[in-house]
């Protein structure tokens, strides 16, 4: 994950968490995220954990990468 804000580029965590500080408060959903990734160090543990859950799951979906930028043998999870 990576995300553009005021010309900085954050990676993985450092996203997550900075997302969660930006966003709103309002619903449980929101509130959740609010307290799971408000902690960098929170953040950092958890983060890993949801994306190879994420990873599995879609590799047992049989889900291919999205190969944008055309690199080789980059297709599968």
């Amino acid at each position: 994950m990576v995300l553009k804000l005021d010309h900085q580029l954050y990676y993985g965590a450092d996203a997550i968490h900075a997302l969660a500080l930006i966003s709103g408060r309002s619903g449980l959903f929101n509130r959740f995220n609010y307290w799971l990734f408000r902690s960098p160090r929170r953040a950092a543990l958890v983060y890993p954990v949801l994306r190879s859950c994420r990873n599995l799951l879609l590799k047992l979906l049989r889900k291919t990468r999205i190969n944008n930028l055309g690199l080789p043998n980059n297709d599968h999870f």
